[in-house]
């Protein structure tokens, strides 16, 4: 059922679908733009944000008939410009919406490239780009199977999902028998997907590049540190800092970023490629075709002067991309997120360096905060993330 008013007036207006949960800040965006118009696939229990758009619903973006049934109720007001994917679960259906309309943009299978863990690696290993041996089992308990092809110890996880749900290190087939008989895979088994089986990499430290990209070229990116690896940390202190984009690695790292875009065909959009130092050079993680989360965009405004979720929504819809306002910032700029404890955030916010600090509200994230800081040089970014992290204490 199609909800909410026809906006359409006679002026010439940008048609916007856009499939959302309750990501903020891609409204924020659209909001900002008074030629466009936006229609809005969604679940119903997001409603309430939408109440001034039409809107039509699904029960799951997996869902591809009721994603194709969606697509056709919405269309039927007027053609669509532009299709806007905002959440990694919403980019293989923006796939086959486009397809479907008829919309400019990444078709199905492109879509997959960059949401499908072993259809992203199909693609960058015949493009010649370094990934650790990986093989897709049809369910939890084909998990040995696979692991024989790609060596163990394995890092398992479902072929669909964002941030690291579901996600174990096992290091045999028989600590695999042992925890499956205890249930510890019982999320995985749920999630009723394939499993992604991925030799486990040895790696030093893990970056991530996020990047804009215009016209099938990168407009922008930069290289970003961890400060531990996101499976490695609480979800509480996930953090990091922007990388000296200088130094060599960094250097590698933004190559493997431009022929990572060449190879997934993207035209545009923004991207966020996780990267793992080894001692034979980098290898890939995995990409995403959407801007970072845990801070990561707000930290590239204060590094950077520009907001990735803005730079989005202009590459994807037919815009041109931002020129900063200002020159990049001169020393290293770190962020991290902290449990929102009574009186903590007044005690970052005293703290030389710190440029802010969002309260839950602001970061849309419940029971966190997300601070953000400028340092030295990487060293002292890292000195500066660990002192916050003693100040939230064990409760983090």
């Amino acid at each position: 059922m199609t909800h909410g008013p026809s906006t359409h007036g006679e002026a010439v207006t940008r048609q916007v679908l856009l499939l959302n949960s309750d990501k903020p800040e891609v409204l924020e965006a659209l909001a900002r733009r008074p030629d466009v118009t936006v229609r809005v696939i969604t679940r119903k229990v997001y409603a309430d944000l939408y109440r001034n758009h039409e809107v039509a619903y699904v029960d799951n973006f997996a869902d591809l008939t009721q994603v194709e049934q969606a697509a056709y109720e919405l269309a039927a007001h007027g053609p669509v410009d532009h299709v806007i994917a905002a959440t990694e679960k919403s980019v293989p259906a923006a796939g086959l919406v486009r397809v479907l309309l008829g919309v400019p943009g990444p078709g199905f299978d492109q879509s997959l490239w960059g949401a499908h863990k072993r259809a992203m690696k199909d693609r960058l290993r015949a493009a010649g780009l370094p990934v650790t041996d990986y093989a897709q089992a049809a369910t939890v308990d084909e998990v040995p199977r696979a692991a024989e092809r790609t060596g163990w110890p394995v890092m398992i996880k479902p072929v669909f999902g964002a941030a690291s749900k579901c996600t174990y290190r096992v290091d045999s087939p028989e600590e695999f028998a042992e925890r499956h008989r205890a249930g510890d895979f019982a999320d995985l088994a749920g999630k009723r997907l394939p499993v992604q089986v991925e030799r486990l990499v040895r790696f030093t430290h893990e970056y991530h590049c996020d990047g804009v990209v215009h016209d099938g070229e990168v407009a922008r990116a930069a290289v970003s540190r961890y400060f531990l690896p996101p499976l490695r940390v609480s979800p509480n202190l996930n953090s990091g800092y922007v990388a000296d984009q200088a130094d060599p690695f960094s250097r590698e790292v933004l190559d493997l970023h431009r022929r990572v875009v060449a190879a997934l065909g993207l035209s545009a959009g923004v991207t966020h490629l996780e990267v793992f130092r080894t001692q034979a050079g980098p290898v890939i993680g995995e990409v995403a075709v959407r801007p970072g989360g845990m801070g990561i965009s707000r930290m590239w405004w204060h590094a950077f002067g520009l907001d990735l979720w803005e730079e989005f929504v202009r590459v994807s819809a037919g815009e041109q991309p931002s020129r900063p306002a200002r020159e990049p910032h001169p020393e290293t700029i770190g962020r991290t997120r902290l449990p929102a404890l009574p009186g903590l955030r007044e005690r970052v916010l005293a703290l030389p360096g710190v440029l802010e600090v969002l309260t839950p509200e602001e970061c849309a994230s419940p029971g966190h905060l997300e601070a953000y800081f400028k340092a030295a040089d990487e060293t002292a970014a890292e000195t500066f993330i660990a002192g916050l992290h003693e100040l939230a204490g064990p409760a983090a």
